[in-house]
């Protein structure tokens, strides 16, 4: 590679003349060589705009194309040969590429290489701000043609600490002058360079902008205003006043004497601007305006109104809410609204605040509802604040007022009353004890009571004066005229306040009906030492009663008894052991009283009684034998009459039914009188028989048939037959003797019979025989099957069966076909006989001639057996 060092007057790059520069070179064809240009002078003009394709070294074809590899779309015009290298913000290394579109070249390509320098800008000393400019840039004080480079650094030099990046601060450190340097590094062989600025930071005219109001509230302010000078707002320097509202107070820049009472009778309320203009010491800096808003304001005058809270009892309060009242407000006109917001303060047991907007009338009412529940108690109710609201122009200033009520929650009666009335009897009047809880209470309250139930009163008024916690009413029984339950009840009380509390402080009593005087008595004439039983009737609504009685013949004398009643009657008994003798006594109530009420009546009721003798005692077979068998009873014993009653012991008093079974044990008896009396008792003792049942040996039930078993063989196996006699029945209760034959599957009903006492057992043995218990390998219970018979109706032999077969296998069949196979006739222990007739025949008789038979013995797997049988009519 070869390198070549340009000089101004060098070949025809006459437009980077100025510019040191190297260039290399290398070979390429149709694009030129590839070629690297450092430019270090950046404010030379010269290498301001620079022509990319003369820089190309070789022999570059024209008409190519370039490529920006860094993207600085930095072409001059719509040329794309030339750029501008002022508009390159920062040094470094920039490439761009030629590329020829030449079908004969074998490097279409070459890369120009710009390494630019830095450019840090102009020094500048005398650089000028403002002391109110928050954001100074300091680019624009070192030159803009070309701009410097922004890859550099800028130095605090003073440590004002005002500076971030470019930009100063200058109201940190306020006026004054202050040092800064702007440095762009080295590229290249391009040295870095340095540039400093000296700002001078200039201050703001006196008075800095700003706005002052002057506010006149009221006739008052206005006219002790009548000649006022600006000055005492505002005292400005170097500057000139202005009106801005055309009231034409002020006569020349340099016044400052306005009359507000005159702007006000000319103009009336409202917001009048005066401006003062002042001017910098430096062009830098603005002038400023101050202006001075003078507010003539007006004030409302509410100092005739009153608030208003009515003393209330607390439970007259609804929702928490109490009612407020604003009286004698005035009336007022050229308002900016009609509209007025109070704030109020509620103080007492419960504290409470709010607002409340209105629009403004004589009377105002509103409700409050606090937070927490209102408490009995002393309130103050006050209108700390009192606003107008919409008011755009800001023109009412104050008003005065001055609204404070002072008001009670009154307490109601909240105590237990406990309420205490005694049950009473019929013509007693009505005492009633009201308790307090406190035993010191002794207040006075009015209360209102109701009575209801049998008898009533509504709204009746009394007033209670405790003393000690305790007050009484009488209520005269005259308002009772009817007996019965009661209730008592208060309905509301009034305190000292006149706070009225509906209650329901109660009590139940009751007026009890007096016992009857007259008393239903029944007394049953009774035998002697006997109980008398005495019942009472007309005994109505009584369920507990003491009784005053005596029975005069001098036996008894005035007793005391309780009893119990239901369904208005009673009984008590007398013990007959007070009466020795037969005769007639009298009974005599004296004095009746309801154990549940205490409510007593006087009776003079009477009744007079029989006591009757008592009969001696039957005559009787002491020891009496039955036959357990014969279900003896009662009735079977002796003597037995009408009059005779008997029983399981000596004290038993009441009869054995005469169906009663007997049992062996002692009974007693007695016999009756004409009048029910019942004799002393005697014993008769009682002996009933027992057979036992009958019991059978094992397997006693079962025999063969062929050895034709009788009923005396049946009776051989009962266990208990060498103690007893034994006697067989057949299911229809006939007494079988003992040679009657056994049935095969028929029951039979066994009983023991003792001689010596000649009862029978009360309980058969039931015995079903079977006759089929034959063994078949018995040679002495072989069987033969017939070999011929004869069904013509003659009596003799006129079926076909097989004898003893059912006993030895009881399940058989047989069958019987004739000589072609065709089955005839099926047996079996159901159905033992063939009679020589058959449906397969159409005349349903089989003819003379030799058949055949099957035997199916069906037990111990004995194998079928077959054989011939003729038939012949």
């Amino acid at each position: 590679m070869k390198h070549y060092y340009f000089k101004s007057n060098l070949f025809y790059f006459i437009l980077i003349s100025l510019a040191a520069f190297t260039q290399q070179e290398s070979y390429a064809q149709c694009a030129g060589n590839d070629t690297t240009i450092t430019i270090c002078n950046i404010p030379d003009s010269s290498n301001q705009n620079f022509n990319l394709f003369n820089a190309l070294q070789g022999a570059p074809q024209a008409g190519g194309t370039w490529t920006d590899n860094d993207n600085l779309n930095i072409y001059v015009g719509s040329s794309t040969d030339i750029i501008n290298i002022w508009e390159i913000n920062q040094g470094g290394t920039y490439t761009y590429t030629y590329t020829v579109n030449s079908t004969g070249c074998t490097d279409n390509t070459a890369t120009l290489t710009l390494n630019i320098g830095g450019y840090a800008g102009v020094n500048n000393f005398d650089a000028n701000a403002c002391e109110n400019d928050t954001s100074v840039n300091l680019f624009q004080f070192i030159g803009n043609n070309p701009n410097p480079h922004l890859f550099g650094t800028w130095v605090d030099v003073d440590n004002t600490g005002a500076l971030t990046g470019s930009f100063y601060n200058a109201t940190i450190q306020g006026v004054g002058s202050y040092t800064f340097t702007y440095t762009v590094p080295a590229v290249g062989s391009c040295p870095a360079q340095t540039v400093t600025v000296e700002l001078t930071v200039h201050p703001l005219p006196d008075p800095n902008e700003a706005t002052y109001e002057f506010e006149i509230c009221g006739p008052n302010e206005i006219a002790n205003h009548a000649n006022f000078d600006l000055l005492t707002i505002v005292q400005p320097t170097n500057g000139f006043w202005t009106e801005d509202s055309g009231t034409n107070e002020l006569t020349s820049p340099s016044d400052t004497i306005i009359d507000i009472q005159n702007i006000f009778n000319t103009f009336g309320y409202g917001d009048y601007n005066f401006s003062y203009t002042s001017l910098p010491s430096h062009p830098v800096c603005e002038p400023q305006v101050v202006t001075v808003i003078i507010k003539i304001k007006r004030e409302l005058d509410f100092s005739a109104a009153t608030i208003n809270i009515e003393s209330i009892c607390i439970n007259e309060i609804n929702n928490n809410s109490l009612d407020i009242e604003i009286l004698d407000l005035p009336n007022l006109t050229d308002l900016p609204s009609n509209l007025f917001e109070i704030t109020y303060q509620l103080n007492g047991p419960t504290n409470f605040s709010g607002t409340y907007q209105f629009i403004l009338n004589d009377p105002v009412n509103f409700t409050i509802t606090p937070d927490n529940p209102l408490q009995e108690g002393t309130y103050t109710i006050i209108i700390d604040d009192f606003i107008i609201l919409n008011d755009p122009n800001e023109l009412i200033c104050n008003i005065i007022y001055d609204l404070e009520d002072t008001f009670e929650i009154w307490p109601i009666f909240e105590d237990n009353l406990d309420i205490n009335i005694d049950d009473i009897c019929e013509g007693e009047n009505i005492d009633i004890l009201i308790t307090h809880p406190d035993n010191t209470f002794g207040e006075t309250l009015d209360i209102t009571y109701d009575v209801s139930g049998a008898n009533t009163i509504s709204n009746a008024n009394e007033t209670l004066t405790f003393t000690n916690g305790e007050a009484t009413i009488t209520i005269d029984i005259s308002q009772f005229p009817n007996i019965g339950n009661h209730t008592f009840e208060i309905t509301s009380v009034t305190n000292q306040f006149g706070c009225v509390v509906d209650t329901d402080f109660s009590d139940d009593f009751e007026i009890f009906e007096l016992p009857p005087s007259t008393i239903g008595i029944t007394i049953d004439d009774v035998c002697l030492g006997e109980a008398i039983t005495i019942e009472l009737g007309n005994l109505t609504n009584l369920n507990q009663i003491e009784l005053i009685y005596s029975i005069e013949t001098g036996i008894i004398s005035q007793q005391n008894i309780n009893l119990s009643v239901n369904n208005g009657m009673t009984n008590f008994t007398v013990d007959g052991s007070n009466f020795t003798t037969p005769g007639t006594y009298d009974f005599e109530i004296h004095e009746i009283t309801n154990l549940q009420t205490g409510c007593s009546s006087l009776s003079t009721s009477n009744l007079n009684f029989e006591i009757y003798p008592i009969p001696n005692p039957p005559n009787v077979n002491p020891i009496q034998e039955f036959c357990e068998a014969d279900n003896p009873t009662v009735a079977d014993l002796s003597p037995n009459a009408t009059n005779i009653f008997w029983y399981e012991n000596q004290t038993s008093i009441t009869p054995l039914s005469a169906t009663q079974p007997l049992t062996n044990t002692t009974y007693w008896v007695a016999q009756t009188n004409a009048q029910g009396c019942v004799s002393d008792k005697v014993f008769v003792d009682v002996i009933v028989n027992q057979v036992p049942q009958p019991t059978l040996v094992q397997d006693g039930n079962k025999f063969c048939g062929i050895d034709n078993p009788t009923v005396a063989d049946l009776t051989s196996n009962i266990i208990q037959g060498t103690t007893y006699n034994v006697v067989c029945y057949d299911q229809n209760g006939n007494q079988l003797p003992p040679s009657t034959l056994l049935d095969d599957n028929e029951t039979y009903y066994a009983y023991l019979n003792d001689a010596v006492t000649g009862c029978d057992s009360s309980t058969n043995l039931e015995i079903q025989v079977t006759l089929t218990n034959c063994d078949p390998n018995n040679p002495v219970y072989d069987f033969f099957i017939p070999d011929a018979f004869s069904p013509n109706n003659d009596g003799n032999n006129d079926v076909f069966r097989i004898p003893n077969i059912s006993f030895l296998f009881p399940d058989y069949s047989y069958e019987i076909y004739n000589r072609y196979g065709k089955r005839l006739f099926v047996g079996d222990i159901q159905n033992p006989e063939w009679n020589g007739e058959t449906n397969a025949f159409v005349d349903g008789v089989a003819p003379n001639g030799v058949y055949f038979y099957i035997v199916y013995f069906n037990k111990d797997n004995k194998p079928p057996q077959q054989g011939r049988l003729y038939l012949n009519r």
